[in-house]
């Protein structure tokens, strides 16, 4: 895989993460998941992956990810590919702005842009949110609580040419990486 950008999107607990890394490990791709920027800010206001999440600290998080964008727009390799992993949701403006920005940077690299859509069974996600990983990274780890975002608020509605989507309930994380792979594959 040769300048790609495959962006992971899917509710908390469809194993965006999990799937990057799988990705990353078979084709040397650079993984930026949205905690690595969420994380700056989380573990200064103490975020623990049920107490709501201030406001303000989205656009401190937003600030943070453009600045990676503009390393991966600007100073990474030509031939670097990249796997982003996010929770995009459609009634979230910053959210499609988040998704736009992110297209606007495959394109300054002339890069091939894969959006893929992760879905999982609700009792897939009870199962994978509360877990000592999860926590450690400071993520959500209320399956109830995520269960409620699942039921009240949709997943963005990626309308793109490329759009990949994937039902990750009953395949391994490598199954699901060597099929989101082949698809990048035959757009490049």
């Amino acid at each position: 895989m040769n300048n790609t950008i495959i962006y992971l999107i899917g509710h908390y607990g469809v194993g965006k993460l999990t799937i990057a890394r799988a990705i990353a490990e078979a084709t040397r791709a650079r993984v930026f998941d949205n905690h690595l920027a969420n994380n700056v800010v989380f573990s200064l206001i103490r975020e623990d992956g049920k107490a709501p999440i201030p406001a303000q600290a989205w656009e401190l998080i937003m600030t943070i990810r453009r600045q990676a964008l503009i390393a991966m727009a600007e100073i990474a390799r030509p031939d670097a590919s990249f796997v982003l992993t996010n929770a995009l949701m459609e009634d979230d403006p910053m959210d499609h702005t988040a998704f736009a920005e992110v297209v606007a940077v495959a394109q300054q690299r002339n890069a091939t842009f894969v959006p893929v859509l992760l879905t999982a069974s609700d009792a897939a996600h009870d199962a994978r949110i509360p877990s000592a990983d999860r926590e450690a990274r400071l993520k959500m780890t209320d399956a109830s609580g995520a269960r409620r975002v699942r039921t009240k608020r949709r997943i963005l509605g990626v309308r793109h040419p490329n759009r990949f989507d994937l039902d990750t309930t009953d395949i391994a994380p490598e199954v699901a990486a060597r099929l989101i792979i082949e698809h990048a594959e035959h757009l490049a």
